[in-house]
């Protein structure tokens, strides 16, 4: 089966931040999630079915520890990520905007993070053989990144894009 999160992270202020505003934190999937259940309910490996399904509804994130030491602040900005040019700042801009659009991201909810809250810096980059820019969220930006959250020595080997 896949990965619970442990009980300890289910304390987190984060949670409570979550449970305050699920308006912001919408899961998502093209999945009909019943339908899917459903074609699935011989299925042998019934654990493993039923981990993927709770998945598909409430997220997940593999190996996470949302305080992994002591000097881990609570909210994190990494406003100070500075966009490198005009094009990528508009590029960021409009795509932003349009993943809102979707449901991909949140909608602004003001100047502040929330409690339990940690910015992600996006970038532009090029996409191969083209001039054209694709959205990027860098987890691994800054000392405290989502990234420095997940226990390396349980994903050693694994790639992450790929569950």
């Amino acid at each position: 089966p896949l990965l619970h999160p442990p009980e300890k992270e289910y304390h987190h202020v984060a949670m409570k931040t979550i449970y305050e505003n699920p308006h912001l934190f919408h899961v998502s999937t093209p999945i009909n999630i019943d339908r899917f259940a459903s074609a699935l309910a011989i299925h042998p490996n019934r654990a493993f079915v039923a981990s993927v399904v709770r998945t598909l509804k409430i997220g997940l994130w593999p190996w996470a520890d949302t305080n992994p030491s002591s000097d881990f602040p609570e909210t994190w900005d990494n406003a100070w990520a500075k966009i490198p040019s005009t094009e990528e700042s508009q590029f960021i801009a409009a795509q932003c905007i349009e993943e809102v659009d979707k449901g991909q991201h949140s909608p602004a909810f003001g100047p502040h993070l929330l409690p339990g809250m940690y910015s992600t810096p996006n970038i532009a980059v090029p996409k191969p053989h083209s001039d054209d820019l694709r959205l990027v969220a860098n987890q691994s930006a800054g000392e405290y990144c989502q990234n420095n959250m997940v226990d390396k020595s349980q994903t050693k080997g694994a790639r992450l894009d790929s569950l």
